[in-house]
């Protein structure tokens, strides 16, 4: 799992690259997420930005601690979720 580390009252863009481990071609057609206390309760949601195949959201974690931001993305008929550790410090 990807790990990003910010300081207590940071504002900033965490980006994903999404791969095909296949090599085909696919289109992200949508994508939000989910930022997710230690304890799992959503402390913030939104829309992300996709840019060819990487996902942009602008986060600003509110509390020191570990957190969880899951990207929700759909390609075709499919939903995935790529999870990424956010450490706040």
């Amino acid at each position: 799992m990807l790990k990003v580390k910010f300081d207590i009252g940071e504002e900033r863009h965490v980006r994903v690259e999404i791969t095909s481990e296949a090599g085909g071609e696919f289109q992200i057609r949508d994508a939000t997420y989910e930022l997710l206390t230690e304890d799992e309760s959503l402390e913030a949601e939104g829309r992300c930005v996709v840019d060819d195949h990487v996902i942009d959201a602008y986060i600003c974690p509110l509390t020191a601690g570990m957190y969880t931001l899951k990207y929700i993305y759909l390609i075709g008929d499919e939903t995935w979720i790529e999870p990424v550790r956010v450490v706040v410090s």
